[in-house]
């Protein structure tokens, strides 16, 4: 009886390890895929954005190119 116990026991243990494997591997791949919160390249709107906050630019230059950006958006979307 104590044998057969032990070896449910394993077949829990086995379970329990393979579950933690598939939520590690998941969590991996999240990661690579760019669900890293914050990871990655920032968007070419939100450097602009912190270039002008850090007075790298003028609001004028701000304006022109975040216009220029708006009509390249626009020219994907129609093609």
């Amino acid at each position: 009886m104590l044998n057969m116990m032990g070896g449910m026991g394993l077949i829990v243990l086995m379970g329990l390890l393979a579950v933690a494997a598939v939520i590690g591997v998941a969590i991996y791949l999240a990661i690579r895929a760019g669900f890293g919160g914050g990871l990655g390249e920032p968007k070419p709107r939100e450097v602009l954005q912190r270039r002008l906050a850090a007075g790298e630019i003028t609001a004028e230059d701000y304006y022109e190119r975040e216009c220029a950006l708006r009509d390249s958006q626009v020219g994907r979307r129609r093609r």
